[in-house]
C-alpha cells in the first residue's frame, strides 16, 4: 500500500533535517509531488490492517519525535506512550505496550512500518 508522508515525517525517518528531505524530494531522490506548496513523499508501506486513527496517531508520534531507533539493537525502536510517562520497545512484528502484549496491532508498530518504509525509499 502506498502512503504519503510529509517532509517532516520523512526527515524523522531518515535522520536528516526537513530541508534535506525537501531537497531530496526536489531532486528526485525521494518519490514526491508538490501539492499546495508542500512536498508529499510517497512510500510503499506495509500498513494493511491498521485503522485510520492508528495511522494518524503513528504520524503524530513520528512528528513529535516520540519514537527513535535503538543504537544497540537493530530493528528495535523505542516509543513513548501517549501520556509521556512510559517507553515501549517496538519491532515491526511486536510491541511491549499493553495492546502489543495482547497481540493486537498498535500505532507504535504502524509508526515503525512508516519509518522503515521511508528509510528504504531514501
Amino acid at each position: 500500500m502506498e502512503i504519503t508522508l510529509s517532509t517532516r515525517e520523512a526527515a524523522a525517518a531518515i535522520g536528516r533535517s526537513v530541508r534535506t528531505a525537501q531537497r531530496w524530494a526536489a531532486t528526485g531522490k525521494l518519490t514526491a509531488v508538490k501539492q499546495g506548496g508542500r512536498w508529499q513523499i510517497t512510500v510503499a508501506a506495509d500498513v494493511e490492517g491498521y485503522k485510520p486513527f492508528q495511522l494518524d496517531k503513528a504520524r503524530q508520534l513520528i512528528e513529535d519525535g516520540g519514537i527513535a531507533a535503538s543504537v544497540r539493537r537493530p530493528g528495535i525502536w523505542t516509543a513513548v506512550s501517549s501520556d509521556g510517562t512510559t517507553t515501549y520497545l517496538v519491532h515491526a512484528a511486536r510491541c511491549s505496550c499493553p495492546a502489543g502484549q495482547r497481540d493486537r496491532q498498535c500505532y507504535h508498530r504502524a509508526a515503525v512500518a512508516l519509518l522503515q518504509s521511508a528509510r528504504t525509499a531514501a
